[in-house]
């Protein structure tokens, strides 16, 4: 069962930074499907922190973009990255510690929030490169 299901309105248009979020989703489907299956804590770590490490690198690459292209959003965009990082790389310590579990309400969050960071700063941030090509384009 899938609890994050890419759509077509997701799409940015930006092949690399679609593939990069459907890779997201798939991994967030992957952490969930380990937990409903009962999967060893041990194993559950280990997904969570593939999907820690795919999002940052995921994250590094939009900020590349960002800064590759003068994005006047950037340092906003990058703060929501920045708590999600913070909040991702805690809880991986709380789980390691024994402190915590990957439950449903943490693989809804990220499903959730993956969706809404989409639908709102990536496509703003696409929106913008767009703009910026086209005004490029009719320079020429």
């Amino acid at each position: 069962m899938s609890i994050a299901v890419w759509k077509e309105d997701y799409a940015t248009g930006h092949l690399q930074v679609d593939r990069e979020h459907q890779e997201l989703f798939d991994l967030v489907n992957g952490l969930h499907q380990a937990m409903m299956q009962k999967c060893p804590p041990s194993d559950l770590e280990i997904i969570l922190e593939q999907l820690a490490i795919h999002t940052i690198d995921h994250f590094d690459s939009e900020e590349a973009l960002m800064q590759a292209n003068q994005y006047p959003g950037y340092a906003r965009h990058k703060q929501t990255h920045d708590a999600l990082k913070t909040k991702v790389m805690q809880l991986i310590t709380r789980v390691k510690q024994q402190e915590s579990s990957v439950t449903t309400d943490l693989t809804q969050f990220l499903a959730e929030w993956l969706a809404h960071h989409i639908k709102g700063e990536d496509q703003l941030m696409i929106r913008f490169f767009q703009r910026q090509q086209q005004h490029l384009a009719l320079a020429r």
